[in-house]
């Protein structure tokens, strides 16, 4: 397996997201093209240990309008590694830019499965009891259908690659009773409650942590903030457990044989463990990675392009919603 990465965009670009997916291909056992400036990423390139590298002379920023990237900068690291997934020369393609243009681009590039009316974000939410959340940053407006639609590819790909039978679908939502929720929420629920899916209504934000669902569907605003504030609540119960714990002497001697486990609940609760999300409802596997991402989340998003390249889930999507995409062979 093939794995391009976007050496070139995020903030942390490009030695920390090299050194990721180096690591990564080493790791799990797949190769990796380094897609970036040819004086950066060639002195990486190790054929022999699955490092290549591929070149390209622009770069898609965080400030640039999404269609106006796809229009102006067809060289970039991000234009460049759609381009290798659409000609077959990559199996899966990783990127931590721009989410707007990486969503254009390879909406545009790949189109969407068939059928299939918007493609979303899908992030794996690293609680105790693990839930996907569908949209989580790609779609701001939203109808009641696609909202449906997300249910489902939500659902799938938590059975296919999270391994969860008949996997609990709900709808973020101001309240539990079907009456709440703007006009888009509602019909919403109408519409989910008639499908086949195991949809149990709306939940609110503050049962997230708590294993209520194994598929969140909300517009990616509300995803996108939702997620953010989980994240950063994650760091600040780090932050207040530490600060406790340094108050005196007494409490200084009272951390040690709790060390571990604050550890391991502040391992839990790190956003790099995500490593990336799947553009679900694209008709080849993108990751998108975290903006900010260093080389452990990137090392992580290796390993999320590898399990959703495996899992074939985007067939299950074909099958679902109707067919390949235009450029396919069946429609």
């Amino acid at each position: 397996m093939i794995i391009a990465v976007d050496v070139m965009s995020g903030d942390n670009s490009p030695e920390e997201l090299i050194k990721g997916a180096i690591k990564g291909a080493s790791d799990f056992g797949v190769q990796v093209s380094l897609i970036g400036n040819a004086q950066v990423v060639d002195k990486y390139k190790d054929e022999k240990n699955g490092i290549f590298t591929v070149h390209s002379t622009q770069v898609v920023t965080m400030e640039d309008d999404a269609l106006a990237a796809v229009k102006e900068k067809e060289d970039s690291s991000m234009a460049v590694g759609v381009k290798l997934l659409k000609t077959g020369n990559a199996d899966v393609f990783v990127s931590p830019g721009n989410t707007g243009a990486l969503l254009s681009v390879a909406s545009i590039r790949l189109r969407r499965v068939k059928g299939i009316r918007r493609a979303a974000i899908g992030t794996v939410v690293p609680l105790d009891m693990p839930f996907i959340m569908v949209d989580a940053g790609a779609n701001i407006d939203v109808l009641p259908e696609n909202l449906c639609q997300f249910g489902y590819m939500g659902a799938l790909y938590c059975e296919k690659v999270l391994g969860v039978v008949n996997p609990r679908v709900a709808l973020l939502c101001n309240g539990t009773e079907e009456t709440k929720g703007l006009p888009v929420t509602k019909e919403a629920h109408s519409m989910l409650k008639e499908t086949e899916l195991n949809f149990i209504g709306n939940v609110e934000s503050r049962e997230l942590p708590f294993g209520c669902c194994d598929v969140l569907v909300c517009d990616g605003f509300t995803g996108n903030i939702a997620l953010k504030l989980i994240e950063g609540m994650g760091k600040f119960m780090s932050n207040t457990i530490k600060a406790v714990f340094k108050k005196n002497i007494f409490t200084k001697l009272a951390y040690l044989p709790c060390k571990k486990s604050i550890n391991g609940i502040k391992s839990r609760m790190d956003s790099r463990k995500m490593g990336g999300a799947p553009l679900l409802g694209v008709a080849k596997p993108v990751i998108k990675a975290h903006g900010n991402s260093d080389a452990l989340c990137i090392y992580n998003a290796i390993r999320v392009a590898k399990s959703y390249a495996e899992s074939k889930v985007i067939e299950d999507f074909e099958k679902k919603f109707g067919g390949k995409n235009s450029d396919g062979e069946n429609e």
